[in-house]
């Protein structure tokens, strides 16, 4: 039997195996804390941190509401975002021509993605050591988005033992632990499903745009939200041909979705065998082997999540009749199916909210502190919501 060197992340590995649902999750979730709160306390004002972020136009709607409200850095997010918001600004100063896509990846998305990885890797390699292999027979596996991100992400001979491994835990572990939990991962920590929300399938649904007195809040986003809370279950958008990614999943129509959840894990199971044997591009492995590999892109998941469908739909029908202002992701939209002329609508909306940011960023100066506080207070949030749009939505 080869030795396997028991370094920390071995023992880490060992320490979420001993805990409920998926114990890569479990590791991602401590990685995206670390990350985040070590950057809202020593990294902010960062060089290489702020570069990066503007790369990426700040973080995904995910990491920026967590840091903003899990991690509760809203100072932090004001320096940040006014920082983007300032990148928008000239990108956008010339001749209008639309808003590129980033140029990099969310960095805590990043974060995620290499811890994830890192933990896969180490299961592989350990997988037959007698303390490890006793641990995972007492756990509950990998989650479905995890095991296909092992069948991609390592190399094609350590791939077998994982898979089947996880899929010996969900047999015997039948409707324990949470199905939304295998089916989705944890709460979280994965993003819609981009590929869906990506391009607008079928007729558009009959939804409105809903009224709104905040000057910087965009009204797409007061109006999906709107759309989506009123479903008491997802199933009634189920037509048996899709899942639920892991955000919709856990807003609270996704509590009564047992059968969609039993469908992904199936269907899971089934698409991670046929990527165990599939061979690894030649190049791709060269540079990993090399320390030179970035990670895999993401892929569309088996079967796209029905409700992302229902909200791109929703998104074409509502970007095409919406005001300013808008979120960045909307208002791209908007300007692809109306062209670049809401960018001189949105600009005086960026001006006034940069004016409202800049007197937030003064008055937190121990300084300015005994000012009265006004409308800048909410500033913060608000530029979060235009540059990633509102909570869940992306």
């Amino acid at each position: 039997m080869r030795t396997v060197s028991r370094h920390t992340a071995f023992y880490d590995l060992l320490d979420a195996l001993a805990k409920p649902g998926c114990a890569v999750c479990t590791l991602v979730t401590r990685t995206r804390w670390r990350y985040l709160d070590s950057l809202a306390y020593e990294n902010v004002n960062d060089p290489g941190v702020r570069a990066k972020l503007r790369e990426a136009h700040g973080f995904c709607n995910r990491h920026a509401w967590y840091f903003v409200e899990a991690v509760r850095e809203v100072f932090g997010a004001a320096i940040i975002y006014r920082d983007i918001l300032h990148t928008l600004q000239a990108i956008t100063a010339g001749p209008p021509r639309g808003i590129p896509e980033p140029a990099a990846q969310c960095p805590a998305c990043t974060a995620e993605i290499e811890s994830g990885d890192y933990a896969i890797q180490t299961l592989a390699e350990a997988i037959d050591e007698p303390d490890l292999r006793s641990a995972l027979d007492r756990s509950d596996g990998l989650c479905a988005p995890h095991l296909l991100r092992a069948m991609r992400a390592l190399r094609p001979a350590l791939r077998p033992a994982v898979l089947e491994t996880t899929l010996a835990r969900w047999q015997e572990h039948g409707g324990s632990p949470d199905l939304r939990v295998r089916a989705t991962g944890a709460p979280g920590l994965f993003s819609t499903d981009r590929f869906a929300l990506a391009t607008p399938v079928g007729r558009g649904p009959s939804v409105r745009l809903a009224a709104t007195s905040d000057p910087f809040t965009c009204s797409v986003c007061v109006a999906l939200r709107g759309e989506l809370e009123r479903f008491r279950s997802w199933t009634s958008l189920d037509d048996g041909s899709g899942g639920l990614c892991n955000v919709h999943a856990w807003m609270s129509p996704g509590d009564d979705c047992e059968m969609v959840y039993r469908r992904q894990i199936a269907t899971t199971g089934e698409h991670a065998s046929a990527l165990s044997s599939a061979p690894r591009p030649r190049l791709r492995t060269a540079m990993r082997n090399l320390g030179l590999g970035q990670p895999e892109p993401d892929s569309p998941p088996p079967r796209p999540c029905f409700v992302c469908i229902y909200q791109a739909a929703s998104e074409a029908v509502l970007c095409s009749q919406a005001d300013m202002p808008l979120c960045i992701p909307h208002l791209r939209r908007a300007l692809a199916m109306r062209g670049v002329g809401a960018l001189e609508a949105i600009r005086p909306i960026w001006h006034d909210l940069d004016v409202l940011l800049g007197e937030y960023l003064r008055k937190e100066d121990y300084r300015f502190r005994g000012e009265p506080r006004g409308i800048e207070q909410k500033s913060p949030r608000w530029v979060v919501a235009l540059i990633a749009g509102a909570p869940g939505i992306r």
